[in-house]
């Protein structure tokens, strides 16, 4: 038997397109975000290597063979605003059968050839690798040439590791190869994972014979979040390599036809600090499971969408093992959820700002019109309670309702003003349809209204406070304080800045953009925004918890049945800051646990005091958020109106520094009694 060993993906070609790519694809300082300016149309990175045929002298050698394969490209790296890699790829190895060309080959000789080499792999490295002999047959028939991949688990090609290579040493060269190949990587592991998506196999390498164009090595495609959406600009261009081999299976000679161009990088707009300290934040409170958003005011960015749990996203690399799956689905937290853009929830009291502009801009009440805040409002023959069933509060205006969040005020505003201004208002600040960011599946929310069926009083009370039939996302919710915040446009939330290629070459940008315009009513919105300073900075405020030193916030919390069943409610933060010149909005929701009491000022307006406070505690002086932020006013007077029929009360004093949140506390009571109480 003659035996005659080949290794075309060792040639020098090969090696050499395969180590610059990588060394180029890999490096650790990914490019930041290039002015739109730069934008023009790259090359298609087609090498100028001779793409003729190999020799006329090598071809006319007797029964020599040619095949021309392909050589798949690196995908292109997806980072942060700041070229912090969030995805990117790495070169493993694989261990494979080189088999030899075998005079007179019987299946006997060829599996004994076979699985003699990989019992001895085996026996060095501690496995139990092994392949069908159908499998084994078929190669060497067809596909001899080429190696054949062994170390595989559960379907999924394993990474010899370098300290399995250096026990390897004395088995390759004879029978047994390393083949090398991209696979993605994730350095953050699950950070912004709902967002960035994951990788999969475009399709299993062919098992007949070779056909031009067959691939080298398996080639990936995006199949969630970002890796999906902008796969045509990730997955690049595949090289072409010739190889010439004699009859014997050796190989003659090889030539790159064309190198492998790698993929566009997408920058988007998240900064990782702020969804690493979002992420963080939410990992240690949110352990049920919570969202946060945090959107830049001035143009749409989306700074960071966090949603917990998550997963780590390399687990689905090079494919996810069955028990791991199995763990992720089955988990009734919902790791694989993306709940700041998929997740629906009633939007409880936050949803009060939308009821005050609907209410204040239909005319039928003032910033100063007065209604008592009492325990609980008669509404048909039933009781809608207020979230304070203890004390009767007394007359309120919009400001102070705002501040002590009073369900029994907005009950009685919503019943004098009817359900279209509320819906209207609602629909016109983004709820009840899709932001559009570039992400499969997002929540659309719902907003009920007259056209789709008659609104009554008790439907009614429940919309005024975020309750019943009104769904959002928490994306919705933070795009909806961008718009307040700005008071005239609502930004388009923008995910993704730009593609550019390795060259740092702009190919396509997302430009900033106005999705509508609110135009609210200045004086209806002053009086919102009196009410959510009050929130945080005022005496009695739900949301004082949120306070941070660097900039005053404008808040309101929320409290909402969600899972009856379970008796699971959700606490809610939203706002934006600087209160005075907003330039960050934001909205953080908190899953409770069955049977836990919860409020959106004792554990979402915490964890907004700890993101913010962390970031601009750790941001460079020449941070562009910070910077942005330096010469506006730190405080605004809180300025909680006057009331009609009802003596002055106006007050206006420097904001109060936000004490401790409270600790939390369990209530009791019957499942009727909790009934339509929540809300602050």
């Amino acid at each position: 038997m003659q035996t005659v060993f080949h290794r075309p993906w060792q040639s020098l070609a090969f090696g050499y397109c395969l180590l610059s790519i990588s060394t180029l694809i890999l490096a650790q300082d990914a490019p930041k975000a290039l002015p739109v300016q730069n934008l023009a149309v790259g090359n298609t990175g087609d090498s100028d290597a001779k793409k003729g045929d190999l020799s006329a002298t090598l071809l006319t050698q007797k029964e020599a063979r040619t095949m021309r394969l392909s050589i798949p490209a690196p995908r292109g790296q997806i980072v942060d605003r700041n070229g912090i890699a969030l995805a990117q790829n790495r070169v493993v190895n694989y261990l494979a059968l080189n088999f030899p060309f075998m005079e007179k080959a019987t299946p006997e000789k060829i599996l004994a050839f076979a699985k003699g080499k990989i019992d001895a792999a085996n026996r060095l490295l501690g496995k139990s690798w092994s392949l069908p002999d159908d499998r084994l047959l078929s190669h060497y028939e067809h596909r001899r040439w080429l190696p054949l991949v062994f170390s595989i688990e559960e379907g999924l090609n394993v990474e010899i590791t370098d300290d399995q290579q250096k026990k390897l040493q004395p088995l390759l060269e004879d029978g047994l190869l390393l083949q090398p190949a991209y696979i993605r990587y994730y350095p953050k592991e699950d950070s912004a994972c709902h967002i960035i998506g994951y990788t999969g196999k475009t399709r299993p390498l062919p098992l007949g014979p070779i056909a031009d164009g067959d691939q080298l090595f398996e080639e990936l495609e995006g199949r969630e979040g970002l890796e999906v959406t902008f796969d045509s600009w990730l997955k690049g261009i595949p090289g072409e390599i010739n190889l010439l081999f004699d009859r014997n299976g050796k190989l003659l000679s090889d030539e790159v036809l064309r190198r492998p161009s790698p993929g566009r990088t997408v920058v988007t707009t998240l900064d990782y600090n702020l969804q690493k300290y979002a992420e963080n934040a939410l990992k240690k409170v949110a352990r049920n499971g919570g969202s946060m958003v945090i959107m830049d005011i001035r143009n749409g960015d989306i700074l960071a969408m966090a949603s917990n749990p998550g997963f780590n996203l390399n687990d689905f690399i090079p494919g996810i093992h069955s028990a791991r799956w199995e763990e992720l689905t089955s988990d009734p937290k919902k790791p694989t959820l993306a709940r700041a853009f998929r997740g629906e929830y009633p939007p409880a009291s936050t949803f009060k700002i939308i009821t005050a502009l609907g209410a204040l801009e239909s005319g039928k009440i003032t910033a100063s019109t007065s209604y008592n805040c009492g325990t609980a409002f008669l509404v048909g023959d039933r009781y809608f309670h207020n979230w304070n069933t203890k004390s009767d509060e007394g007359p309120m205006n919009v400001i102070t309702a705002i501040k002590r969040s009073c369900n029994t005020w907005f009950y009685q505003a919503a019943l004098e003003v009817g359900a279209d201004p509320l819906t209207n208002m609602a629909m016109r600040m983004g709820f009840g349809e899709r932001t559009g960011i570039p992400l499969k599946a997002e929540a659309k929310g719902n907003v009920p209204t007259n056209a789709d069926h008659k609104i009554l009083g008790g439907e009614l009370a429940n919309i005024a406070i975020g309750q019943g039939a009104v769904l959002v996302s928490p994306l919705q919710v933070c795009q909806a304080m961008a718009a307040l915040g700005d008071g005239v446009n609502m930004p388009q939330p923008r995910l993704v800045k730009q593609v550019q290629t390795i060259g740092e070459m702009v190919v396509d940008a997302v430009e900033p953009s106005v999705r509508r315009q609110v135009n609210l009513d200045p004086a209806a919105r002053d009086a919102v925004v009196k009410g959510m300073v009050a929130v945080v900075s005022g005496s009695g405020g739900t949301g004082r918890a949120a306070g941070i030193k660097k900039a005053q916030i404008a808040g309101k919390t929320g409290t909402a049945q969600w899972r009856i069943p379970t008796d699971q409610n959700l606490a809610w933060f939203t706002g934006f800051l600087p209160a005075s010149q907003p330039v960050l909005a934001f909205a953080v929701v908190y899953e409770g646990r069955p049977g836990e009491s919860v409020s959106g000022g004792a554990v979402a307006a915490p964890i907004v005091n700890e993101v913010f406070t962390n970031y601009f505690e750790g941001a460079p002086t020449d941070d562009p958020l910070v910077a942005a932020m330096k010469d506006i006013p730190q405080a605004l007077a809180v300025d909680e109106g006057t009331m009609e029929g009802v003596p002055t009360q106006e007050e206006s004093r420097p904001a109060e520094a936000a004490p401790p949140p409270p600790q939390e506390q369990r209530t009791l009571g019957g499942f009727f009694r909790r009934l339509f109480k929540r809300g602050n």
